[in-house]
């Protein structure tokens, strides 16, 4: 499991329960099946979305433990399916550092794979969850399919605006991140008032999170990311710091390597410096900064203890991180 959570109390012993719940659910006798999880899920992944989960629930009462550790791990199961079907879309390489699914079984089988992961996903939340909150995550589902739908329709067009970007993020991370504060704090028994604080902070820390992701794959070091640099601009993925390039860039010369005749042949190491020299990073990052602002003052409408200041602290660190 990740050392992201070592200065966290209490956390990495929680979130192993996590992994080992994901192993068992996830086991299966199909050599392709289990040779393709096994990197992903025995790996160094961050596991942010059960973290939330676990710390939104140390605000009420958990009535069963057991119930909480089963959520968050069905919750990671869906985001891994998620990034298994997103590599196959982006044909990215790697993931966490090692050749993504598709690249060792082929495109099929990967999407069969997050498939299985789905199905293994909504066994847990049938078992564990209300039914309010397993509509909630099949709507969560189907919003991330709608935008991953529309970031593919948008591929190419650099023209688009910073709002159709939010809303796309809105859609491919933050609704996820909500949705684990607010289904751990519910279940908990946590007073409505806090839970839906806490799905308010969520959501900020999820728009925060994907910002922050953009902005590394034209500035991370890719040994540290563990992904290949650039890859969202070589599939023709606009994000944040090339639209915010784009409206710095006087020169113009963005802009001409980035209309639709030029975008899909366009040099990407020539689009990443005129993004970094143009302020193009500085500016998404304040973005970013704007979000983490607004979630740490809910945070700090919520009671004070361990769980939020862990909550506090986590937001900060996700804001300066480099992987």
């Amino acid at each position: 499991m990740t050392s992201y959570w070592n200065d966290f109390p209490g956390m990495p012993e929680s979130l192993e329960k996590v992994s080992g719940i994901i192993q068992a659910s996830v086991a299966s006798q199909n050599p392709v099946i289990a040779e393709g999880l096994i990197s992903l899920f025995g790996g160094d992944g961050k596991l942010l979305r059960p973290g939330l989960l676990l710390i939104a629930s140390e605000f009420g009462k958990p009535q069963k433990e057991d119930k909480q550790f089963k959520l968050a791990a069905a919750l990671e199961m869906l985001h891994v399916a998620t990034l298994i079907h997103d590599d196959v879309i982006d044909d990215s390489p790697l993931r966490r550092g090692l050749p993504a699914v598709h690249t060792r079984f082929g495109k099929q089988d990967a999407v069969l794979i997050g498939d299985y992961l789905l199905s293994r996903c909504f066994l847990i939340a049938a078992g564990y969850t209300s039914p309010e909150h397993a509509v909630a995550l099949a709507q969560v589902i189907s919003v991330i399919c709608t935008m991953e739908i529309q970031q593919n329709i948008d591929r190419y067009r650099a023209d688009t605006s910073i709002r159709h970007y939010f809303r796309k993020i809105m859609g491919k991370t933050a609704m996820l991140f909500s949705l684990a504060c607010h289904v751990g704090a519910s279940e908990a028994k946590a007073p409505k008032a806090v839970t839906e604080r806490l799905r308010r902070a969520g959501y900020d820390i999820g728009m925060a999170f994907q910002i922050i992701d953009d902005i590394l794959d034209y500035s991370g070091d890719q040994d540290v990311v563990r992904k290949t640099l650039g890859n969202d601009l070589k599939a023709g993925v606009v994000t944040l710091p090339l639209i915010c390039a784009l409206s710095l860039d006087k020169s113009g010369e963005l802009a001409r390597a980035t209309s639709r005749e030029s975008f899909p042949q366009a040099d990407t190491e020539y689009i990443i410096g005129i993004v970094r020299s143009s302020g193009g990073i500085e500016a998404a990052r304040e973005h970013a900064k704007r979000y983490t602002r607004r979630a740490l003052t809910e945070i700090s409408g919520l009671p004070r203890g361990k769980a939020r200041d862990m909550l506090e602290k986590l937001t900060q660190h996700l804001l300066i991180r480099n992987y």
